[in-house]
């Protein structure tokens, strides 16, 4: 079957290939410039929801490959604040939320996707929940760290063109920002909203401007825009607990996977946001306009946690009276180390963009465009801790099969809320600090030719892409006494109130202060070198330098034409794409850290075609096939190595990494059934080599932990091949066929299916076989609406000693309403997350959901806004 499957993705594309060389070479009547999307430097005068919807679906029409579009209502509004959020509602996109926003995307299964800011890779940090102190470093800023109201337009493009930057893939998704000449006159809009968070009892700020205009006849447009957010959130979690095989003698003995750890915690997270965006655009003649633009972001992060942890010993026969389902331990009793700790943490990041655009289209059919850009991320996060741990071990039962999560009852003398039942953990005050920092320069030229009817297009594209990361780490142990005054008793009313069961719900913590963790810790263990890049001890094994350099070129044909009377458009071409990389980092060997440098490099040929048939003015059938490639992430290439303390957790990268490489084909119709209405649809098929998952394991390092304790190790792998194969249909409907006000009413329903699996036989890494959208809409006159319902099922996180864990299916409810008070002026109220407890994130092992590993549960916010448009 597999071979089967191999030989029906070949032959579609290689069809897909023929049938647009052979539409290519019949002639074609008209010439198709296929190195850019239509539409971008059209006059913007949409407003509202039908208006945004038709010039979405005007765009999609005249696309050259399989592409998906998002437009703003009007100036600096995309139907979510943000931008992870609005593409949700796209047919075939999955989000990942972090902190209870949209962070990643997902496209037809696959969350290896390309993410750009107008061709251009905006670089950043995106902070993830857990594990705690390992940030998700990618190749471009999660999508939660820019303001939606930057953007005019969001692109899903699920087929690619030969002349689009390889990297993505799942596809890519091109963030467009407004251009000011596209503006037909000058143009001032300002929104403030104020959010309130439903368990932080917040209402805080969020502010928008934009502004536009022209000068010197129209040739010379100026635009700048800019937003401010805050909002503090809580986050409740079951959190870092895994389901490893541990040895049972006796009767009915034997190896089960059994719990690991449980950990009960609370975030309160604090984040503001700021994003500024600006451009220049100069047309030195109506053939020849140069661009000039930049964009900034800074997302400040700052953490306030609490916990309490139960971890089970690890040698034979830790759990007694256990109770085993599905092969594995999920009720019992054990003797384990309670652990408690209060946490700060920020980490505040910035982004910056600049870039430079010549573009020069002649009437003679010869079009060139020059593009040059500097992408830059920082990051420095500071970590402060204070850990407390009971004085002896601690006898506890405990439950999975209980309400939402574990139940834990303690037993014996020891008293969560008494200090006399713990000390000081070893090295218990810890202060980290992680300076980072991602840079890229990229320069681009574009070249196509039309005679004849057909288009001609080759390019060239050099990429320098730079990351280092520095962390510091120093630890002691201290006394009683000097930690008494910051001991804090968390109240059994303030903790996990949304979650019920039975377990610790008031202990003591900590209430660590930057001053005295970091001087004290400092004090204990100073950096050496006084000319670091901080006073805190070097935490050599985490460090990495890695440069990669990239050369990629292509060559495209394109052109449009008739077969039998059917119009079509058709393109063919391939990239070749030449990459080299080498990272230094340091390896332990005893007590000495080594500087070693690894290198890697490969080449890929990435041919793709594209053919489009207008069998009627209003139906299309799309048929396209590529080969596709995703560079891993700089943190999976890094081969430094993270030590968790306080989770006895570590992580690393792997240099040795291939990019996975995926051969796919589509076939997809577009039915266009009214100016902002369509049904469409797709099959597709993906064969993925070299995919990369984490790999789970278990063992002793005594370099690392010189306490002998197990911890457990994770690392990136090419663990195997891969197909996915699936089908998407939506529909956009507007009921222009009732009477007057049920016209306004509208549709849009998306479903997608995508089945997949690996060489092993396991679903692949984050793909949920079904995921849907249902919006209900209403536009009539000043008035408008929108409830919005997502859904996608479980999907497969990662693999532990080769079984899968799970995070579990979840659904969002959201919506808005707005009023136009008169032609300028403009309310809205929305509301996030109606459903908190559906949007909650869990993961479980081996396909049991008893066998629990995390669960966090977000909260509700609702926003008030005014918006003035001039």
């Amino acid at each position: 079957m597999a071979i089967q499957a191999r030989r029906g993705v070949r032959t579609l594309a290689k069809l897909a290939g023929g049938a647009s060389l052979a539409a290519l070479a019949l002639s074609p009547a008209h010439a198709q410039d296929a190195a850019a999307a239509p539409a971008a430097d059209d006059a913007i005068v949409v407003t509202g929801i039908r208006a945004s919807l038709e010039r979405a679906a005007d765009i999609k029409r005249e696309a050259d490959q399989v592409m998906d579009v998002i437009t703003a209502e009007d100036v600096g509004k995309l139907p979510d604040a943000n931008v992870a959020e609005a593409l949700q509602r796209v047919t075939g996109v999955q989000i990942t939320r972090v902190f209870g926003e949209g962070q990643s995307v997902s496209v037809r299964g696959l969350q290896q996707v390309r993410v750009e800011v107008d061709g251009r890779t905006l670089l950043g940090w995106s902070a993830r929940l857990s594990p705690p102190e390992n940030d998700q470093l990618g190749r471009s800023s999660g999508l939660d760290s820019v303001p939606s109201s930057l953007f005019g337009r969001l692109e899903v493009r699920k087929s690619p063109l030969a002349s689009n930057a390889e990297g993505g893939l799942g596809g890519t998704v091109n963030l467009v920002t407004p251009k000011p000449l596209s503006f037909k006159e000058p143009t001032i809009s300002v929104r403030a909203q104020g959010v309130y968070s439903e368990n932080s009892k917040k209402f805080e700020p969020a502010i928008t401007g934009f502004a536009t205009t022209k000068f010197a006849d129209g040739r010379i447009g100026v635009m700048i825009a800019g937003e401010y957010q805050k909002r503090t959130s809580m986050t409740q979690t079951f959190e870092r607990n895994n389901f490893l095989g541990r040895t049972y003698t006796g009767t009915g003995g034997g190896v089960f996977p059994t719990p690991v750890l449980l950990q009960y915690e609370q975030f309160t997270v604090d984040r503001s946001r700021l994003g500024l965006n600006g451009a220049i655009q100069f047309e030195v003649t109506p053939e020849f306009t140069i661009t000039a633009d930049a964009l900034y972001s800074k997302l400040k992060t700052g953490r306030r946690q609490d916990f309490f942890a139960f971890r089970l010993p690890t040698g034979s026969n830790p759990v007694t009276n256990r109770v085993v389902e599905d092969g594995m331990v999920v009720a019992g009793n054990a003797n384990g180390t309670v652990t408690t700790a209060g946490q700060i943490r920020n980490e505040p990041t910035e982004s910056f963009l600049y870039g430079l655009n010549g573009k020069y289209e002649g009437d003679n059919g010869l079009t060139i465009e020059a593009d040059g850009y500097y992408s830059k991320g920082t990051i420095d996060q500071t970590i402060q801790i204070i850990t407390l741990q009971g004085t002896a071990a601690v006898p506890g039962a405990f439950d999975f099969r209980d309400t939402t999560i574990p139940s834990l009852t303690l037993t014996g003398p020891f008293n969560p809320t008494n200090y006399a039942s713990y000390n000081p953990a070893t090295n218990g005050v810890r202060s980290n600090r992680l300076i980072g920092l991602l840079d890229e320069y990229t320069g681009k030229l574009d070249v196509s030719y039309e005679t004849g009817g057909v288009t001609i297009a080759a390019g060239v594209r050099y990429t320098d892409l730079h990351a280092r990361s520095n962390a510091f780490r120093s630890q002691v142990t201290p006394t009683r006494a000097e930690i008494e005054p910051f001991l804090k008793l968390v109240d059994a009313g303030d903790f996990l109130s949304d979650i019920p069961g039975t377990f610790p719900r008031s202990f003591l913590s900590t209430a660590p202060t930057f001053d005295y963790v970091f001087t004290r810790a400092q004090a204990a263990e100073p950096n050496p070198n006084a000319n670091g890049r901080s006073t805190l001890l070097p935490n050599l094994q985490r460090d990495y330098d890695f440069s990669e350099k990239t050369l990629a070129g292509y060559l495209m044909v394109s052109g449009e034409g008739e077969i039998a009377g059917i119009p079509y458009k058709a393109n063919a071409g391939v990239r070749i794409a030449w990459t080299r990389l080498s990272v230094d980092s340091y390896v332990n060997v005893g007590t000495v850290s080594r500087l070693v440098n690894d290198k890697n490099r490969y080449t890929n040929v990435l041919p793709s075609a594209n053919i489009a048939f207008n069998v009627t003015d209003d139906f299309l059938i799309r048929v396209s096939g590529s080969q596709t490639m995703q560079r891993a992430s700089i943190a999976d290439l890094a081969p430094s190595t993270f030590f968790n303390a306080t989770n006895l957790s570590v992580t690393g990268g792997n240099v040795n990494l291939e990019p996975p490489i995926s051969t796919q084909a589509d076939v997809s119709f577009e039915y266009y059934t009214g100016k902002s209405s369509l049904i469409s649809g797709a099959v597709f098929y993906k064969d993925v080599k070299n995919f990369i998952a984490s790999f789970v394991t278990t063992g002793i390092d005594t370099n690392l932990d010189p306490q002998g304790r197990e911890l457990t190790f994770s690392r990136p792998e090419n663990l195997s091949s891969a197909k996915i194969k699936g089908f998407e249909i939506g529909i956009q409907q507007f009921m222009d066929f009732l009477p007057s006000p049920l016209d306004g009413f509208g549709v849009i329903a998306n479903y997608t299916y995508s089945d997949s699996e690996d060489s092993a036989g396991f679903p692949l890494v984050a793909v949920s076989k079904n995921s849907y959208n249902l919006v209900g809409l209403y536009e009539k006159g000043p008035f408008s609406a929108r409830i919005a319902y997502n859904y996608r099922d479980e999907a497969v996180f990662e693999f532990s000693e080769g079984r899968p864990s799970f995070v579990g299916s979840r659904s969002q409810l959201d919506a808005q309403v707005g009023v136009d008070i008169t032609k300028n002026i403009a309310v809205s109220l929305q509301a996030q997350n109606l459903m908190p407890k559906k949007s909650a994130t869990t993961e479980y092992s081996n396909f049991n959901t008893t066998a629990l590993n995390s669960y966090a549960l977000s909260e509700r916010r609702f926003s008030v806004g005014v918006r003035a448009k001039f």
